[in-house]
């Protein structure tokens, strides 16, 4: 490394900066001066060395100061350096000043500051600039429009925007220059032309800025002994003399590279070139880079959509898929049969299912007598992990002959263990690369500052590429992933169905007999007492016999309601079952709460139900024409118990019974007697009252019914914008990850919000903890843990939330969480919608 002479025949190490600007390097404290540019001594009024100064000393209290109070309140986000601008400097100049830390230095870059409205008018373009993208979707139309905004706000004659792909290779996906300037438009460029060094710092620093390739760099002076200063952050760090060659060689006099980063990688670049020197202000920089930064953003949202909605689509391939198989017996003969089907994850030609020791082809594929070889690669190379080529007669030699059939495959593994796989065939496409360098040259070792294009020559090199077919996308090998996940459920289930349903076919059988013996002892009981019943005095053997079909009828009701909500069911819709007959005769109205009953007070209430309604069609309201009978129920939290009241009007001369019946029996001395409750009954002059109180432990309040979506003017759409709009923060506690996927696009569909999704307690905690929701949907069991504990947070801080189960009762649920909602799985995109808007609003 070069020495430079300095004071007392001392020498100093040193390293260089652009000569538009000046540097101090400060301790860790930020008080002395520990290293300097070579131009700074001149620029704060002194001669020589400033090793040891106090800052203060050199640029003055109120610059200390404030570079003090920037770096102590900015911190490093990003890297970003703390910035203070129009600070004025000991030559009587203003600078903008940008301080950021490297290694145990604080390094301040001085450069002369933009003038006194520049700040605003900055911030103006850049609001402008990224107006115009906002709204844009299409990848090229983005792309045509930044580089013609890049170019037009920054002043530069020619902006490019590079694409990486998988490779590290680059194209020039958009480019805007002057038009006496040729066009570099759709050249390519090999990986090597960005070494790795020079690819992470570009990872890391985001901006890039040379003002003047022609200028003489300044040296950075160091005490001796001290390591180099690290200048891989600094905005004025010289470009090296290859780099600086390469420009001047292209004519370029000054030139800007803008990163472009996408989940973490370098995706692309934004760069800018001038054919005469262009000196870029603090100001000008901050607009590149915060315009970079949004469009990192944008391409991360149009990739993101495009990814959910490649992933929708093969999840409703899954979804079909999976239907159609779980009844399958013959499963490999099934996925054989639907070959076809499962092609549409992914853009091929053909495809070759090895399932069950046979092949199964479809579209373009490699001659019967290849495909030996294939499976051998697929076992070599895949084994349980998805593997692709692009170029199939690299690794097969015999490949070449049939490459415009087959000229590359995907090999997708469908089994736990190898030995099942789909394998997906492209054809081969004759291409013409225009590159700017032999993509199989190598970099030279000292070109770590990175560069694009020749590193000698700018002429183009040519490319043919056969036998090759398109490269397969990170999109093509998730798509991938997602049937090969089904596939391998299905076929795990099958195998498992197949080892285990033998031993627990006789296991199964013997405790549906028990079941069923056991329901048969109980309905027999019942059905024995209501048969026991003496016949009425006067009334024949008819009447007896129709009121016993009618008892038996409502017992029946309850049953089948009971059997198909799983061990209970709804009052009201047991009170709709059993008078909707009558409907037609008088007015009749049910008012109350959603109440679930357990399955032994469903039966006894269908019975007196049953009862009240025969004796008021004979007697009562609903046998006279100008009845009313209004049935109300609420819960009396006194005596926690439901109260349920059964009231006829409208009847006059209505007079108590000279005998009691079944009935009156069943009510009075039944009721209390089966489900401990109590029961009055009241004959008023117009009517008859039933007030019957039963215990709140056979019946819970229920979430309210939501509404079938049957009625196109009140349905809820699937897709498109809605008019009422919830900006909602929803957190969906879900470990399987497709389940969770169709209740995000459910709540997305709707536009309630933005969902946040966790798979587990500790995730779940840890986000409330983060940012409080503003509801939750909670899946109750998460594999090995339960969501309870996460349910008890919410409560406690007053968050609604929804439990989610594919069960169908509530056991698994605490008694002190009975009243939370349950949505049955699996979700009902209207369903859900509806639940979530009525428990934000």
């Amino acid at each position: 490394m070069p020495r430079a002479a300095g004071a007392g025949g001392m020498t100093w190490a040193t390293d260089h900066i652009q000569p538009h600007g000046w540097l101090l390097a400060c301790d860790a404290r930020l008080e002395r001066i520990v290293r300097w540019s070579a131009n700074a001594p001149r620029c704060v009024g002194r001669d020589g060395m400033l090793d040891g100064l106090l800052l203060r000393e050199v640029v003055g209290r109120e610059a200390t100061h404030n570079i003090r109070n920037a770096l102590a309140t900015h911190g490093e986000a990003h890297r970003r350096p703390a910035l203070v601008f129009g600070q004025e400097a000991p030559d009587g100049r203003r600078y903008d000043v940008a301080i950021h830390t490297a290694g145990r230095d604080i390094l301040l870059e001085w450069e002369p500051a933009a003038r006194s409205d520049g700040d605003g008018s900055y911030m103006s373009l850049l609001r402008t600039m990224i107006d115009r993208i906002r709204e844009i979707t299409d990848f090229d139309r983005l792309f045509r429009t930044v580089v013609r905004l890049f170019a037009g706000v920054l002043r530069f004659d020619r902006v490019m925007l590079y694409r990486f792909a998988e490779d590290g290779s680059g194209k020039v996906a958009a480019e805007y220059h002057a038009p006496d300037l040729e066009s570099f438009l759709g050249q390519h460029f090999p990986a090597s032309d960005i070494p790795d060094p020079a690819r992470r710092l570009y990872s890391t620093n985001l901006i890039r800025v040379i003002g003047d390739a022609a200028a003489t760099p300044i040296p950075v002076i160091s005490p001796a002994g001290m390591p180099p200063p690290d200048l891989s952050h600094a905005h004025l760090r010289a470009a090296t003399s290859i780099h600086s060659g390469y420009l001047r060689t292209m004519g370029v006099a000054g030139c800007v590279s803008v990163s472009l980063m996408v989940d973490g990688r370098l995706w692309g670049m934004i760069a800018g070139h001038h054919y005469s020197p262009h000196i870029m202000n603090m100001s000008q920089r901050i607009v590149a880079r915060m315009f970079g930064e949004f469009l990192s953003l944008q391409i991360t949202n149009l990739l993101r959509t495009k990814r959910l909605s490649m992933t929708r689509q093969t999840h409703t391939l899954i979804e079909t898929l999976l239907k159609g198989a779980a009844p399958v017996a013959d499963m490999p003969a099934y996925l054989m049969s639907h070959l076809t089907d499962m092609l549409s994850f992914v853009q091929c030609d053909g495809a070759a299912l090895w399932v069950g020791g046979q092949w199964t082809l479809h579209g373009a594929h490699p001659p019967p007598e290849a495909m030996t070889g294939l499976l051998d690669l697929a076992r070599q190379r895949a084994g349980t992990q998805i593997w692709h080529t692009a170029c199939l007669s690299a690794l097969i030699a015999d490949a070449a002959d049939y490459a415009t059939q087959a000229a590359g495959v995907m090999i997708v593994p469908i089994s736990s263990q190898p030995g099942d796989y789909l394998l997906v065939f492209r054809r081969e496409v004759v291409r013409t690369l225009k590159w700017s360098a032999d993509p199989a040259s190598r970099p030279r070792a000292e070109a770590e500052d990175g560069y694009f294009g020749p590193r000698t020559s700018f002429a183009i090199w040519t490319q043919q590429v056969t036998r090759e077919c398109l490269p397969w996308s990170g999109d093509d090998v998730e798509a991938a992933g997602l049937v090969r996940s089904a596939l391998i459920e299905v076929m795990g289930a099958y195998h498992q169905l197949q080892l285990s349903e033998r031993a627990t076919a006789d296991l199964r059988q013997r405790m549906l007999n028990e079941e069923l013996n056991h329901r048969v002892k109980n309905i027999l009981s019942v059905v024995q007492s209501l048969v026991s019943q003496p016949l009425e005095p006067g009334g024949t053997a008819q009447d007896h016999v129709d009121r016993l079909r009618g008892r038996i009828r409502a017992l029946a009701l309850a049953h089948d309601q009971a059997v198909r909500s799983e061990g209970g069911g709804l009052l009201r819709a047991l009170l709709d079952a059993e008078l909707a007959p009558y409907r037609e005769r008088c007015f009749i109205t049910c008012d109350g709460p959603p109440v679930w009953l357990t399955g032994r007070a469903l039966s006894v209430l269908a019975l007196v139900v049953h009862e009240l309604a025969t004796n008021a069609v004979k007697y009562g309201a609903l046998g006279h024409a100008r009845g009313r009978l209004d049935i109300t129920w609420q819960h009396d939290a006194a005596r926690d118990e439901w109260r349920i009241a059964w009231r006829e009007s409208g009847v006059p001369g209505i007079t108590p019974p000279a005998r009691r019946g079944f009935g009156s029996v069943l009510i009075e001395r039944g009721f209390p007697h089966e489900l401990g409750g109590h029961a009055h009954v009241n004959y008023h002059p117009g009517g008859l009252e039933v007030i019957m109180g039963l215990p709140a432990r056979h019946a819970t309040a229920a979430p309210p019914p939501v509404a079938e979506d049957t009625t196109p003017a009140v349905a809820t759409p699937v897709s498109g914008k809605e008019e009422n709009v919830i900006d909602a923060d929803i957190l969906l506690v879900e470990d399987q990850f497709l389940i969770a996927m169709e209740a995000e696009w459910a709540i997305e569909e709707s536009n309630l919000g933005q969902v946040r999704t966790v798979a587990s307690v500790y995730e779940a905690l840890t986000a409330i903890r983060t940012r409080l929701p503003d509801v939750a949907i909670l899946d109750v069991n998460l594999g090995d843990e339960s969501s309870i504990e996460i349910a008890h947070m919410l409560r406690a801080r007053g968050v609604p939330f929804i439990f989610a189960t594919g069960y169908a009762d509530r056991t698994m649920i605490p008694p002190d969480l009975r009243d939370i909602p349950v949505e049955r799985k699996p979700y009902s995109a209207t369903a859900l919608a509806e639940r979530i808007r009525q428990l934000v609003s």
